[in-house]
């Protein structure tokens, strides 16, 4: 048996996203099977119950929102064709409740998942042990902000390992929650976690679809294929989202060709008050600021390279097709 513990962002996150009802499926599948249990302690599922309904409410208003643009655009710049287009979107605006509606009933697919879980309450060693995290400054609480309950959880994943050894099951955590959990590969656990994860049975994943592949390769593909056979176009929160990472990545790639140079004396840092400029010179504060910004990208993001030339110019690229689908010139690529 493999022994799942699902923190709250998870199952929020499969719960609202459309592109997640394979991974919904997937876990139906495996639960059924009797491959998986999902084991969910009382305080994810009551910070689910808070939370489920304001997470539906957002992604139904931002679902209004991006079609408002999209007809504000097409009345706009519709040209000859804009009537044709307007009665189109009129009858996908006739839709948007029905849409809408789809959140909640993934929403009751997730519900029935918990309910079939194996529930555990948080001990008063495992709230004890979270306690002493914090006063030793140890993750969850490296970073400032309030981790007590994500403390909790991980005691409580950690107190179910330890008291269900003697079967032979294997144990598996996951969590969206990068900046809580996982090192700077967000793939692999903070390392004051290493203890837990540090048994062949036992299993840190920063997202389902990866835990899922991990237990059944196929079942995950099965399930995508179902919900593959219409293609659909991105949303628009979808493509500026890959255009502000695009962005990220491109102008990251710049700075470390400046660092270069700078470390081979090609440029200078000069102090805030010399007047010189130039791309031989560079003034201590806008650099100060450089470092601090690229430090940010390195975090944010798993793969900031380095890129050969094919990888740099296939990331120039899909920027280009970005910007220009929103209305950019071709070969756009300021940052």
């Amino acid at each position: 048996m493999h022994y799942m513990m699902l923190d709250t962002c998870v199952l929020l996150d499969i719960s609202t996203r459309k592109t997640d009802l394979p991974i919904v499926s997937a876990l139906e599948e495996l639960v059924s099977i009797g491959n998986v249990r999902l084991v969910i302690p009382d305080l994810v599922v009551s910070e689910f119950n808070r939370n489920k309904d304001n997470v539906a409410e957002k992604t139904t208003r931002r679902l209004s929102q991006e079609f408002k643009q999209v007809r504000s655009v097409v009345e706009e710049f519709g040209g000859n064709n804009k009537g044709t287009a307007i009665e189109v979107l009129k009858e996908v605006g006739s839709r948007l409740p029905l849409l809408s509606e789809a959140n909640y009933a993934t929403i009751s697919r997730v519900e029935h998942l918990i309910e079939k879980s194996l529930k555990v309450e948080a001990t008063d060693s495992a709230k004890l042990a979270a306690v002493a995290r914090a006063l030793d400054k140890r993750a969850p609480f490296h970073i400032s902000k309030n981790s007590m309950a994500d403390a909790v959880l991980i005691e409580l994943f950690t107190e179910f390992v330890t008291n269900n050894q003697s079967g032979g099951d294997a144990f598996v955590f996951v969590t969206h929650n990068h900046n809580d959990f996982s090192s700077k590969d967000h793939r692999e656990p903070h390392q004051d976690f290493s203890e837990i994860f540090s048994s062949s049975n036992v299993h840190y994943f920063s997202t389902i679809s990866s835990a899922i592949n991990f237990l059944d390769e196929g079942i995950l593909e099965d399930a995508q294929f179902e919900y593959d056979f219409a293609q659909e176009t991105r949303s628009l929160q979808e493509i500026l989202s890959a255009m502000d990472e695009l962005v990220d990545k491109v102008w990251y790639n710049r700075h470390c060709n400046r660092a270069y140079h700078i470390k081979n004396g090609n440029i200078r840092i000069i102090p805030d008050d010399d007047k010189r400029y130039g791309n031989e010179v560079i003034h201590e504060s806008i650099w100060r600021s450089a470092l601090e910004a690229a430090r940010k990208v390195v975090e944010k993001y798993d793969d900031t390279g380095p890129w050969d030339d094919f990888e740099w110019g296939i990331l120039n690229g899909k920027l280009s097709a970005l910007r220009w689908v929103l209305g950019d010139e071709w070969d756009m690529l300021d940052t």
